[in-house]
Order: structure tokens, then sequence, then C-alpha cells
């Protein structure tokens, strides 16, 4: 692992390769850079890929949880990281909350970033359960009493979903994220030290229309952390935006991707007239 040492704590990540093309994966909730590493079966010999771990994942450290992580903050981390690797411009991938931090990154650098690659992205519009780096601040102590006493707060969440008002496919989700002491607290120090970060949606979208790098939204079909119908208003505002709908739920989008990219990646290189003369018929 090689690390980004901040005032804060440290930013832990991984890099593969030696191209001139560089690109940077930020994973989910609850993840760590490992979770991506299949992608780096697309990359060629002209890429460089780098897997980051966020903030309380990994091996990435934040030194106190009472000091939220603020934009300013995350840009100067952001722009010590393309220092140390002598990075100008590059490439973004980014998964749920990882998505949400590639938006983040692109609207405080948009000059620097060539394309965005957002996998059901968190801080757009997400359900209320799945947006774990998006609460108030006041609804803090509710979670703190959540990791010590879990067995009332998963009371609470059986009883929703008996009611009707909770899917079981969320419930699930909640229960698989919470389960042990340990993600309880990481679940914790997420919300509080990430919480104030809000996007201004506004402000990306403007950005992109006025300088169209290129853009796609990877979404799962039954995804119900991430609906498509709940994109809809960003995404009918960013005309050079790729929508691509797969047939999986959120936990298989990365893996269900990574083999889309791969057929279609074969399939290029297959018609190309290269391949042809290698590979007569």
């Amino acid at each position: 692992m090689e690390f980004v040492r901040h005032a804060t704590g440290k930013l832990a990540y991984r890099s593969f390769g030696s191209g001139s093309e560089v690109w940077i994966f930020f994973h989910g909730f609850g993840q760590h850079h490992q979770d991506l590493l299949a992608f780096d079966k697309l990359r060629t010999s002209k890429q460089r890929y780098l897997f980051v771990d966020l903030i309380y994942h990994g091996q990435s450290s934040w030194n106190t949880s009472e000091k939220p992580l603020k934009k300013e903050e995350w840009k100067v981390i952001l722009l010590s990281l393309l220092q140390q690797e002598s990075i100008d411009t590059f490439h973004l991938v980014g998964y749920s909350m990882g998505g949400k931090f590639a938006l983040l990154s692109y609207e405080l650098l948009p000059e620097r970033i060539s394309s965005l690659s957002l996998l059901a992205p968190d801080g757009i519009k997400t359900g209320l359960w799945y947006s774990m780096s998006n609460y108030p601040t006041g609804i803090h102590p509710l979670f703190k009493q959540a990791v010590f006493r879990p067995q009332r707060f998963f009371t609470l969440v059986d009883g929703l979903k008996t009611a009707g008002l909770l899917q079981k496919s969320l419930v699930k989700f909640v229960r698989t994220q919470l389960e042990t002491r340990s993600k309880r607290a990481q679940a914790y120090l997420v919300w509080k030290v990430l919480g104030g970060l809000h996007l201004q949606l506004g402000t990306i979208i403007r950005q992109l229309r006025l300088h169209p790098i290129p853009v796609t939204v990877v979404l799962g079909e039954f995804d119900r952390m991430v609906a498509p119908k709940n994109l809809e208003r960003f995404t009918a505002k960013v005309p050079q935006l790729r929508l691509l709908l797969l047939p999986v739920g959120h936990g298989q989008l990365i893996e269900s991707t990574v083999s889309y990219l791969q057929q279609a990646q074969e399939k290029e290189h297959s018609s190309s007239p290269q391949a042809t003369t290698d590979n007569p018929r």
C-alpha cells in the first residue's frame, strides 16, 4: 500500500500499471479498494489504475471523529495524491458511496477530470436507509445508540418491514452493513465525519454542460438502494450522459459492470482492422 499523509490522517491506495492514462477508483460503504480490483482486468498497457481506500475504510485513517471532513480538506488531500503520483488529468470511477466522492472530486477539480463513471452513485437521490454518509448531524446520537444497543434498532427495522414500510432487500442491506459491533462503529464514524458533505448538483450539472466530458452512469435494474427513477432528474440534465441499466441488484453491480465492459472490449478488439488481419476467417 502507498499513502498520502495529511494533517488529519492518511489516505491509502494501490497503483497498477505505468501508462499515461490514469484512472482513479473509489469503492462503496463498508468496502475497501480490493472490492474494485476486478476492474484491473480491463487495464491496457497505456493505462495506470489507482484504487483508493476511502476514509474509515481499509488502511485509510482519520485522526478524530470530532472533526468532520470539509470539502476544502478533501480537495487538499486529492491534490496531494495527484502531486505525489505526478498526475495531471485523470478519469474517475466510483461505486455507491464512492460515486459521491467521484462527483465531489469533480465539483472541486472539474478541469482535471477527463471522464466520470458512476456505478449506483450515492449523493444524488438514494433511499433513506442507504445513504450511510448523508444524514444530518442532529441524527448522529440515534446512530450512536444503534452501535451500543443494536437490538432496539433491529427490532425497529423488522417492525417497519412487517408493516410493509421497508422492503426485504433494504432490511437485508441494513443488517449486513450493521451486523457486527465493528461494522456499526464504522457506520457511526462515517455518518459523523462525512455526514456534512453535500454535493452542489446544480454546479456539477452546469459544469458538465459547459465542458462536456464523457459521463457514464451504471445502474442495477433490481437495485432498491439506488433506484433508476431516483436519478432521472440528474441524468436528463446531462446531454452527453450514457445510462447503462444491467439486470442485477446493488451488490452485484461491480462484477456485472466489469463483465459487460470485458465483452465490449473483446468485441471492439475482434472487429478492429488489426484483429481482422491477425485472425482471418
